[in-house]
């Protein structure tokens, strides 16, 4: 009968020592479980935009990019925010970026990227690592890639403001704006002209610049105004003022009428003889004060330009020796047209 009671007493004591291995394995499991959860998952998460120009840039120039970060379940904490150029190519003269602002709460679109290449920068392509830290935890935005590539200096007219009118009678003009915009960080003096004008007629329209030369200085693209002008004839009016010292001799005929009322004999044909001559005075000083009509040529030849469209071809010529293909001077072209009617 005790032998029976303590193996009962056994079986009883080792069910409770096997549930309880197996409710630790399972909470050890559970707990495990959780904990890899909650590390796997990000708190933040970083995207950012291709880098501007995608094209890529000439040794010297920069490229741009924005940054997305957003929050993941209601994360508000404070972000530090990296990039770090690297290259499978070179090791010198390595591309330099930076994030400004550098930190952020997401969500947060606005931080921006900048990457800047020297001059010696080599050309190539360059990979832009950017990351975001909070804490212990930091993640990766999917990397940027920048091309730098050997462009050469140079520069493009355009016109940025249409000619204006687009169609004249002869005789008048018109203007347009033209810009200068460089190219691959271009720096100079560009002395602007019209290289040719189509159809070849005597009286051509002819043009002119204001300023003529522009400097082109830190990426900026200068202006000048563009003016075209045509021969032809312009009827104006044409007065003459009157002198005040007419106004002054009327004064004087009462007096003189007067004083010959009063005089008798040869006196009084003296007075009337002056006042005569002070008749005609006046008379020969009325008559400039006579509006006329006067056709007035604005040009001494007295050409008109034919009517038709005029194509005119503008150019500019670089003047401090920065130029593209080894050459010893620099040249754009642009196009604006004007009829003449």
């Amino acid at each position: 009968m005790f032998n029976i009671s303590m193996s009962n007493t056994s079986m009883f004591n080792a069910r409770q020592v096997l549930r309880a291995v197996v409710f630790a394995l399972l909470l050890a499991l559970f707990t495990a479980g959780q904990v890899s959860l909650a590390y796997g998952q990000a708190s933040f998460t970083l995207t950012t935009s291709t880098l501007q120009p995608s094209a890529g840039v000439d040794p010297g120039g920069s490229a741009t990019s924005i940054i997305d970060l957003q929050p993941v379940n209601g994360f508000d904490s404070l972000v530090s925010l990296s990039c770090v150029v690297t290259s499978t190519q070179f090791t010198d003269n390595l591309p330099v970026c930076s994030v400004s602002p550098s930190t952020a709460t997401p969500p947060a679109n606005g931080p921006s990227i900048t990457v800047t290449t020297v001059g010696a920068t080599a050309a190539g392509q360059y990979t832009i690592n950017v990351t975001g830290t909070s804490g212990s935890e930091t993640e990766p935005a999917l990397p940027l890639y920048l091309n730098v590539v050997d462009v050469p200096q140079d520069y493009a007219l355009t016109i940025s403001l249409p000619i204006s009118p687009g169609t004249v009678t002869a005789g008048n003009g018109a203007e347009a704006t033209v810009t200068v915009t460089p190219i691959a960080s271009y720096t100079g003096s560009v002395t602007l002209s019209c290289y040719s004008v189509a159809p070849v007629v005597v009286a051509a329209p002819t043009c002119a610049f204001s300023p003529p030369t522009v400097s082109v200085t830190n990426g900026a693209a200068p202006t000048s105004v563009l003016t075209i002008s045509t021969f032809g004839t312009t009827g104006t009016v044409t007065k003459v003022a009157t002198p005040r010292i007419f106004y002054a001799l009327w004064l004087a005929f009462p007096a003189l009428a007067l004083m010959g009322a009063g005089a008798s004999g040869k006196r009084r044909r003296t007075w009337l003889g002056l006042l005569l001559l002070i008749t005609l005075a006046s008379g020969f000083l009325f008559l400039p004060s006579c509006n006329t009509n006067n056709a007035m040529l604005n040009n001494p030849s007295g050409l008109v330009t034919p009517k038709n469209t005029y194509t005119f071809t503008l150019t500019g010529v670089d003047a401090n020796g920065v130029a593209p293909s080894n050459t010893t001077t620099t040249t754009a072209q642009a196009t604006v047209s004007l009829t003449v009617n």
